[in-house]
């Protein structure tokens, strides 16, 4: 007799009274099917389906199987009565009585149920497995889309400095077919300058590298920024580095073009404002030149004519010869005193015609002798009155036009 206890039961004495222990207490579900229908179920089957064991023995096994996979398991359920041998480890979806959907890991045998061939299962649950590698296999999926979509260059590489895996962009960043990468040695590249930066992983430290680079002989040079990180395996070991690498030569020459330009704009701005300078100072000089062409003429006209009309006026003439030399003086003054007056009134920014209408307002003239003398009408010379008043700074006072223009001389 055995001593060994099960379950603090004393343990069976027949074989067949083993088996039944062990499969009732089995940690997989264990069920018979033939011809469509649950023949036997174990009390894990019934806690996988969520189903009794008389609820089981009234429906048809294939009502389990989930939608997506009913066919392909009777199909293989249908071949295998029929004998025939082929792979007897797969998996499947199966719906329980709450509707949920799990996996089940299976591994099926062929055997005789009563004289007939039935199909022994033994079956896991799976669903957790299952769901991390789905969730996997759509992580690495995302991965591969990034990898190979990223509009950057991104590369793998070994302890060793060595290409693991690279995308279409690092290939065309470097002139090279990417087919020819995997197992490129990064120390064999042209330019060195790099280097540390590819380095950096290693000691668990983020690399960057920015400048020029020509990866071979026969490569044109390009402006590249680099960031590189450290790639960690099981333990935390560093086994390499992932980096980026952007072709910023457009950026660059981009640059350079706008810097270009603003240095030519700064340099036309000088010449400009040198230009503008000079410009000012012969203005100067013309406005000089033409006060002194006045002042000449007013002095020249003074001292080299009036002196002779005077001593005309002084001697004994008949009344034509003075009528004569009184328009004489009268003309010579008119030519003398608007170079006076416009020398004033035009610091006012008054208009030529403005500037004729406050000479003769000064010489005494009344609105109509004006108007007949410029033949214009009073109205106009009532206008051109009230803007000088307005640019002189009258408005609205009281003081006499005439009286202040003849202190503007």
């Amino acid at each position: 007799m055995m001593n060994d206890l099960i379950h603090g039961e004393r343990a069976p004495r027949k074989k067949k009274d083993l088996y039944r222990l062990l499969v009732e207490n089995a940690n997989e579900a264990i069920y018979v099917t033939q011809n469509g229908k649950l023949l036997y179920t174990n009390p894990k089957t019934y806690e996988i389906t969520g189903y009794s064991e008389e609820e089981l023995a009234e429906r048809s096994f294939v009502d389990l199987i989930h939608p997506e996979d009913r066919q392909m398991v009777y199909e293989r359920h249908v071949r295998r009565m029929r004998g025939e041998k082929f792979v007897n480890i797969y998996s499947h979806r199966i719906i329980d009585k709450h509707g949920n959907a799990k996996w089940l890991g299976i591994n099926v045998v062929r055997m005789m149920w009563n004289g007939e061939p039935a199909i022994l299962n033994f079956a896991s649950d799976i669903t957790d497995r299952k769901l991390a590698e789905n969730a996997l296999s759509e992580s690495e999926e995302r991965y591969r889309f990034l990898f190979h979509s990223a509009p950057a260059g991104v590369f793998y590489y070994d302890t060793s400095l060595k290409i693991v895996e690279a995308n279409d962009i690092f290939a065309s960043i470097l002139g090279t077919d990417k087919n020819t990468l995997s197992g490129l040695d990064l120390h064999k590249l042209r330019d060195k300058t790099c280097i540390p930066c590819l380095m950096m992983p290693m000691k668990g430290k983020e690399g960057t590298y920015e400048g020029r680079l020509r990866p071979y002989a026969d490569s044109n040079e390009k402006w590249v920024f680099v960031r590189t990180t450290p790639l960690y395996g099981k333990s935390r070991v560093i086994t390499g580095g992932i980096g980026i690498i952007q072709d910023m030569t457009g950026n660059k020459k981009a640059q350079e073009d706008l810097r270009n330009n603003e240095q030519e704009l700064k340099a036309k701005s000088r010449h400009l404002e040198e230009a503008n300078a000079a410009l000012r100072v012969i203005l100067r000089h013309r406005d000089e030149d033409r006060l002194e062409l006045q002042r000449n003429v007013i002095s020249n006209i003074r001292a080299l004519v009036m002196p002779y009309v005077d001593k005309l006026k002084g001697r004994l003439l008949d009344a034509e010869k003075e009528a004569l030399i009184d328009i004489l003086e009268t003309n010579l003054r008119g030519v003398t005193s608007p170079f006076l007056r416009n020398i004033t009134l035009s610091q006012y920014n008054l208009t030529p015609k403005e500037i004729q209408v406050a000479n003769l307002i000064r010489e005494g003239k009344s609105t109509k002798d004006i108007a007949d003398m410029m033949h214009l009408s009073t109205r106009s010379i009532e206008y051109h009155r009230d803007r000088i008043r307005n640019r002189l700074g009258l408005k609205n006072q009281k003081t006499n036009l005439r009286s202040y223009l003849l202190t503007l001389t």
